[in-house]
Formats: C-alpha cells, structure tokens, sequence
C-alpha cells in the first residue's frame, strides 16, 4: 500500500477487513487515508489508522467531491458488489484506480422463526442496499413490516426501486444517525 498516494475505505467491514490483511500500518507508507464516515473512521483508528479525510456526508458522492484531483494511485478497499460512483469519478479526475473487493454479502438462510419474527414486526431498518436486496429475496415485499427505515438516500432508492415505502431515511447516514432517525419519528 506504501505505493499508493491515497487508500480510501467505504465501511467499517472494509476497514476491518483491510486491516486483518495488513497487520502493520507501516505497510501504508506514506499513502493518506480516506473513510467514507465516522463509523469506517473508527475502525481504521481501532487498527490504529488514523482517516485523513472523511466528508461531511456519508456517501461516495461526498467521498468524490472531499477528494483532491489526480494525478495519482489510489487504492479503494470496499464491498464486491457496490456502486460505481467512487471509482468511475476518480478515474475522470485523473485517479489511477485500484479496487479491492475487502468482502461481500451474502444472503443468510433463514429458518420459519425468523420468517414469522420479521413478518410480526413493526419496523424493519435497512443499513445497505445489499440487505434490501437479500431481505426482498428472503421475505418478499408481502413478508415485510410495512414501516421501512434506511441508513441513507442511496439504501432508501434501492428499497422504493423494489417496490418499499420507506418511512423514516436517517439524514446522518451512520447507525447512531438511524436510531436518531427512528426515535424522532416514533415521538409523540
């Protein structure tokens, strides 16, 4: 990593498992650090990484725009299956991109208690458009609670897409923004 100009993070999964595959922060040279959030910051520090740069909002656009232009080497440690926002962008901007998959999500198998524990629900929250998708394939939109929270605006398209009305979209797209998000709305 220590041939990178900037090594840049979009969840606290990816920084876990970037640093799992590191085991030394000198491995990152001299390459400055970006976390698309508080919560990707944090589990960098965890590993002793400090984040150089974190945006304002939490989402790769806002990743995009705090970025300085190219040129450079840039290497973007994020899930396999993700938008093409952060990478594209860079590239345009003069970047030399490389893009690790750090892991992926895969569905869950789920069993009759659970299928009737989500179906008896009164909310179910979304962190991801991936736990959209696997939730529709697992539950059905039938399956789910009618209420819908979601994380951010990027999970919160991703649900309306598949037929969802989200009811409550955190505007600070970090858990802690979700729970703040949920207790607002549920106040009398």
């Amino acid at each position: 990593m220590a041939d990178y100009d900037w090594v840049v993070v979009t969840s606290p999964n990816g920084a876990t498992r970037l640093l799992a595959a590191v085991h030394d922060a000198r491995a990152f040279g001299s390459a400055r650090v970006a976390a698309i959030g508080p919560g990707t910051a944090a589990a960098l520090a965890a590993g002793n990484v400090r984040a150089d740069l974190v945006p304002d909002r939490f989402v790769a656009e806002a990743l995009l725009d705090a970025l300085p232009a190219g040129p450079g080497r840039l290497l973007l440690a994020r899930a396999e299956v993700a938008r093409d926002v952060l990478p594209d962008g860079l590239r345009a901007r003069g970047w030399d991109v490389d893009v690790v998959d750090a892991y992926r999500t895969v569905p869950a198998t789920i069993d009759e208690q659970q299928r009737e524990a989500v179906g008896s629900a009164d909310i179910v929250t979304f962190t991801s458009s991936s736990t959209v998708e696997h939730a529709l394939a697992a539950f059905g939109v039938d399956g789910l609670p009618a209420t819908i929270a979601c994380i951010g605006p990027v999970t919160a398209a991703t649900a309306r897409e598949h037929g969802l009305t989200v009811a409550v979209e955190a505007p600070v797209h970090t858990i802690d923004g979700l729970v703040t998000a949920l207790v607002g709305w549920a106040a009398p």
